[in-house]
């Protein structure tokens, strides 16, 4: 790769969480170089290249900051996340989620990157790792076979691998919506702007019936371990375990059959994609059939027929390290120099918690670069959480999961408080504790 500083920090990938990472080092006084491969080499999943595309949905997870990952939206926003304040310029209205227009979201972000002068994009890529400085890994799940093989020269540990599923995206203005009924299954009273196609038993049990019957690009032979319960395709819930739909994607939740007023057995919620209003996801639909059982499977279901699919669903092979056997709290790799790792490559299970491990890579790779010593996330934060999960987890079971609550320890004096008495708590003691670690940065840098 082309030759830079040993004062420069160089971030590879300009996904969710190289983007962040870039940003956060040059925000500390560095000059970065960005290196993202589209579009000269591309990916599956990838369609345009812009920095920072969403490719799997377009949710940042709940707004409430009494959930766990609305609690780590909160602690990022304080910690000034360029990806969340890119996010909070596109989002979707009425809806329980923080849902994005993901076009003008990357078109956003990727603005905001061309900008400052500090800053360098190179569109290239990149096969070997730089051998001095500090540089951030954040290639992501779909990471070229190259550079994974120059990563393993580096940090000595076998990869590991699951299955990520996508869901089809689909025009509703070719469907009879008049058949699907408005709501949110977590929050009935909450105005989000999604409908949902309902099905009775009868309904449910010809859909999967469909599902087992359709061709998936799957290998049948799959390796078990690589099946992780969170992205299961549907077609392989429906194979191994159809309650698995019925808890998990097409749960009916609270919503009420307003012809029956009875919860239905299952439903496909349809949530919206763009500002325009043009374009819907089957949210939790995440799918590797091939495009034209997609088109087959999904228009049978009641209320979308005549369906468009403008994107298929899809289903890869994602890629991941074993991170707590090589992960330090600050998000560098141990006994690699200024090696810093960031995003889905380490196992993190959504946009938030990737934009949260770039956000940690990117500040103390530019302290690293500068001798200082790195920033540490308080424990009793959502943030400080995820690093512990990163960081201390048990490897023999490690696998990409969301953040939650019960990551948090427990505090004194909270056995007397309900659960939302606790969270809310919660959520003033992490805005106390980053608000010191945003003071001592401060100070340190004197500005």
């Amino acid at each position: 790769m082309n030759s830079h500083s040993d004062s420069t920090v160089v971030v590879i990938g300009g996904g969710i969480a190289g983007s962040e990472a870039a940003w956060q080092a040059a925000r500390c006084g560095v000059d970065v170089i960005l290196y993202e491969m589209r579009p000269a080499v591309t990916t599956v999943a990838h369609t345009t290249d812009l920095l920072a595309e969403m490719v799997g949905d377009n949710s940042f997870g709940v707004w409430l900051s009494t959930k766990a990952d609305g609690l780590l939206k909160r602690e990022l926003r304080q910690l000034q996340s360029l990806v969340l304040d890119s996010a909070d310029k596109c989002v979707l209205p009425e809806s329980y989620e923080l849902l994005v227009d993901r076009q003008q979201m990357a078109a956003i972000l990727t603005e905001a990157l061309t900008e400052p002068p500090r800053i360098e994009i190179r569109r290239q890529h990149v096969t070997e790792l730089p051998h001095s400085g500090a540089v951030v890994v954040a290639s992501g799940p779909l990471t070229s076979q190259p550079l994974a093989r120059a990563l393993y020269r580096a940090i000595g540990q076998p990869y590991r691998f699951f299955y990520q599923s996508s869901a089809p995206i689909v025009r509703l203005h070719n469907i009879d919506d008049r058949g699907l009924v408005p709501g949110s299954p977590y929050d009935p009273q909450c105005d989000s702007g999604e409908r949902n196609c309902l099905l009775d038993e009868a309904g449910f049990e010809a859909f999967c019936a469909a599902l087992l019957e359709a061709e998936t690009t799957v290998p049948e032979q799959a390796n078990p371990e690589e099946l992780l319960d969170r992205y299961l395709p549907v077609e392989i819930m429906a194979r191994s375990d159809q309650h698995l739909l019925r808890r998990g994607p097409m749960s009916s939740g609270q919503l009420v059959d307003p012809a029956s007023g009875q919860r239905p057995t299952a439903l496909v919620r349809l949530v919206s994609e763009d500002a325009k209003g043009d374009l819907w996801r089957l949210a939790g639909m995440g799918t590797g059939l091939i495009p034209d059982e997609q088109q087959r499977v999904f228009e049978q279901l009641p209320g979308l027929e005549g369906l468009e699919i403008v994107r298929p669903g899809r289903a890869v092979r994602s890629v991941f390290v074993p991170a707590p056997t090589i992960l330090a709290r600050s998000g560098r790799v141990a006994d690699c120099g200024g090696l810093f790792l960031a995003g889905q490559l380490l196992g993190t299970a959504s946009y938030v918690e990737a934009a949260a491990s770039g956000w940690l890579a990117g500040v103390n790779a530019a302290r690293w670069t500068c001798r200082r010593k790195p920033a540490l996330i308080p424990g009793e934060t959502m943030f400080g959480s995820l690093i512990h999960r990163l960081t201390e987890s048990d490897v023999s079971s490690y696998c990409p999961e969301p953040v939650n609550f019960g990551m948090l320890p427990t505090g004194r004096g909270d056995a007397g408080l309900s659960k939302e008495e606790r969270r809310q708590l919660q959520v003033h003691k992490s805005e106390a504790v980053l608000a010191e670690l945003l003071a001592e940065q401060v100070s340190e840098t004197g500005g």
